[in-house]
Order: C-alpha cells, then sequence, then structure tokens
C-alpha cells in the first residue's frame, strides 16, 4: 500500500542518488514535509534534478488500526515508518488520510484501480474496514445496503454490488460521495453498526471466497467469505444486495442470520 504525494522539487545530488522533497496534505488539509532519497518517493525511476516540478510520487505505508473512533468513514491512520522507515519533518510519521489518497498497488495511474475481481483474488487479505451505500428517504435507509466497499490490505478498495442483470459484481472502485436524488431521496456512505454481518471480522483475513453461480448462464449470483473468525455471505436477491452472517451451531449445521446496521 503506497501514500500518494508530490516530489516538490531536488534537493541535493550527494549521496545518491539524490535527494527531494515531497509533500503529502492529511485528511485536515495540513501539509507535511518529507526529505528523503528520490528512490523513496519516485517508483519509476524517471525523477531527476533536470525534471519539472512538482512531480506525483508514493511512499509505502502501512494501514493502523483506528483506536480514537473520530476517523470518518472514508479516511484512515496509516504509518509511514513501515516498510521504509520514512518520516516527515519533527519526526511524524503517523497520518489521518482520504481512502483516495491511497494506491494499493503502486501505481499512480487511477484508471488501474476500476477492473474487475474473482473471488479468489480476495483469498489471504486483511479486512481493515467496511463501508456501506444506503438509500435514504425520509429519514428511512433502504433494508440493505446498495453498494458495499471492503478496505482490503493489500488488494484495495473492493466494491461488491448487483449489476443491472442481476449479477454479484466485484471490482475495484473508489467510493464515490453522498448525493441527492430530490423526490427519491438521498444516497448516503458509512460505516455499519455493529449489527452487521461484516463488522466483526475487521482485522481479519479471508481464508477462503466461495463463489456461488447460476447454472443456466453461469453468473456469479452469491460469494460466501470465510475469515477464522466466522463467515459471511453475500448473494444478489431479486436484484438486492443481501449480507448474511453464517452462524454455525454446535452440530455444525449453518445458520444464515441477515444483518443491518
Amino acid at each position: 500500500m503506497c501514500l500518494t504525494c508530490e516530489i516538490v522539487r531536488w534537493v541535493a545530488d550527494e549521496p545518491q542518488p539524490g535527494i527531494v522533497e515531497a509533500r503529502v496534505t492529511d485528511a485536515d488539509g495540513r501539509q507535511w514535509s518529507f526529505l528523503d532519497k528520490v528512490a523513496i518517493f519516485d517508483m519509476t525511476g524517471t525523477v531527476g534534478p533536470g525534471s519539472s516540478y512538482p512531480q506525483p510520487g508514493l511512499i509505502r505505508c502501512e494501514a493502523l488500526d483506528d483506536v480514537s473512533g473520530h476517523v470518518a468513514p472514508t479516511e484512515m491512520f496509516v504509518t509511514t515508518l513501515r516498510p521504509d522507515a520514512v518520516e516527515a519533518e519533527h519526526g511524524q510519521s503517523t497520518f489521518r488520510v482520504e481512502l483516495a489518497q491511497l494506491s494499493w498497488r503502486g501505481e499512480l495511474d487511477s484508471t488501474a484501480e476500476l477492473d474487475s475481481l474473482a473471488p479468489e483474488d480476495l483469498v489471504g487479505a486483511r479486512l481493515l474496514k467496511v463501508l456501506v451505500a444506503w438509500h435514504v428517504v425520509d429519514g428511512a435507509k433502504s433494508p440493505t445496503p446498495v453498494d458495499l466497499w471492503l478496505v482490503l490490505e493489500p488488494v484495495g478498495l473492493v466494491r461488491v454490488d448487483v449489476a443491472s442483470d442481476w449479477r454479484l459484481r466485484l471490482d475495484r472502485q473508489q467510493v464515490y460521495s453522498p448525493y441527492d436524488m430530490q423526490d427519491w431521496g438521498r444516497m448516503e456512505i458509512g460505516t455499519p453498526g455493529d449489527g452487521f454481518p461484516l463488522s466483526d471480522h475487521v482485522g481479519s483475513r479471508i481464508l477462503r471466497s466461495e463463489a456461488d453461480y447460476e447454472p443456466t448462464f453461469g453468473q456469479c449470483m452469491g460469494l460466501t467469505i470465510r475469515f477464522g473468525s466466522g463467515a459471511v455471505r453475500l448473494r444478489s436477491w431479486g436484484g438486492d444486495l443481501l449480507i448474511e452472517a453464517i452462524r454455525t451451531t454446535a452440530d455444525h449445521v449453518p445458520d444464515l442470520q441477515a444483518g443491518g446496521e
């Protein structure tokens, strides 16, 4: 995982391969300055003393758990101390940033994030955060989410939704902003509450990811995600996205329990 930055100037030729200044703006709008070797920020190897500035850059980082409880749904804490021991001015290494500031595959081209995923692509990833989009009318939320995002390390932002042909769809997609639909209500984005089936598994790794396919056309209609802490089933039902916790009794008989916020 990488934090996007701007390389703003070439500072010195020594020590090799050269020193540059890079800047990051956190979720509060505060700007942080980093001085380090150019290779720390330039993943392409194209930035040099003769380059025009600013240049886009990346800083490798790791996600941190939110212990404050004050992080907005589309924000995360990250540390730049791991894996490359990078610090900003005054030794600052922990930052609260927007999810949109993170690149999950070390690529600056944002269009690379917009591709489909197979269920097996999720195996081994750690669930860092869950976001949902609700359709709200007159203050009442829809009984099921319209869209679901799983923030997975190292996979990235994974959107789960139901396509127009009612198949279950997995792709890399940024979280959109809330928006009004006038007489039709409003789309709101948030983190689900403790009763939501996936909430209990934040911090856990995905051990298995199994798709259910419609027999006639072979479309994916459901997905069972198994963690060490339990399992959750996502499925398309009549065009809606249903999310259910799979409980296992002492007799090992699965018991499906639908979840909400």
